[in-house]
């Protein structure tokens, strides 16, 4: 069902409001597609979030049980995704070499210009540019300089009143591509926050030690030195995006919908390792 994804030309534009490389690509999935993984994504309620995140304190009143987030490493994600033929042919077309190749391709001088600051990973990059992801090789001295380019999916559901601090993403982050699933019954107003929110700011987050943004406070005092540059629009079928730099700070903002409420999306990220 997802094989065209491999082949098909990819309809890409940059949002020029951004200090980072924002991106939008218009009709990735055709209706088919899209309303199938809408159809298959798990049905897991919102009193079963601290099932799936025991590691959730609790007594923090800003992310209490309010997220369930599937990464590979977790403990559910082969059940919830590779249980699942629709999810889990979707999971293997998007992380097969072809298709990661097809985004570096697309994506690999704006990727290297946002790491400028990174010294190490610019230099891993740029030794690796004619270096095709499937072509793994396990000598020493391909170990210390073409670390490979790893794929991954996840699944990310958030309740009424949960959101994302400011933040620029993890080192190990090249790309991240996301995926939208609005509710048809909720009125298009209701969505217009729910996409993540781009911030330009002159600080510098290119490591997690650069991320002075830990707390509700620490937050609140981000937002009120810096300014929104961009909402990503709540669409379905489209991929909205970005390229990881030491200035693409986002956050997703509180969400105030309804009542029950879980904003869902799938996470496509592509990680130097």
């Amino acid at each position: 069902m997802f094989e065209n994804l491999l082949t098909k030309k990819l309809d890409i534009k940059f949002f020029k409001e951004t200090n980072c490389y924002a991106f939008e690509i218009e009709n990735f999935l055709s209706d088919e597609q899209y309303n199938a993984l809408r159809e298959n994504l798990p049905d897991i309620k919102i009193n079963e979030f601290k099932n799936y995140n025991p590691s959730f304190d609790d007594q923090n009143h800003q992310h209490r049980l309010k997220a369930f987030v599937a990464e590979i490493n977790h403990a559910s994600y082969d059940k919830l995704i590779y249980g699942n033929p629709i999810l889990n042919e979707f999971v293997h077309t998007v992380k097969s070499p072809e298709f990661g190749n097809k985004i570096m391709k697309r994506f690999f001088f704006k990727i290297l210009k946002s790491r400028v600051f990174d010294k190490k990973t610019f230099l891993k990059l740029l030794i690796r540019k004619n270096r095709s992801i499937k072509n793994k090789s396990h000598s020493l001295v391909d170990k210390l300089l073409y670390n490979d380019i790893l794929a991954t999916v996840g699944l990310a559901y958030m309740a009424e009143g949960a959101q994302l601090f400011p933040h620029t993403d993890g080192m190990k982050k090249i790309l991240t591509m996301m995926l939208y699933f609005p509710e048809e019954n909720v009125p298009d107003h209701l969505y217009k926050n729910l996409g993540t929110t781009f911030w330009n700011s002159n600080e510098f987050g290119l490591k997690e030690s650069d991320i002075k943004v830990k707390t509700f406070e620490d937050s609140e005092k981000f937002k009120k030195e810096n300014q929104i540059s961009l909402n990503f629009p709540f669409k379905k079928k489209n991929i909205f995006g970005f390229i990881k730099s030491h200035k693409s700070w986002h956050s997703l903002e509180p969400i105030e919908v309804q009542e029950g409420f879980i904003r869902k999306n799938i996470n496509i990220n592509l990680l130097l390792v």
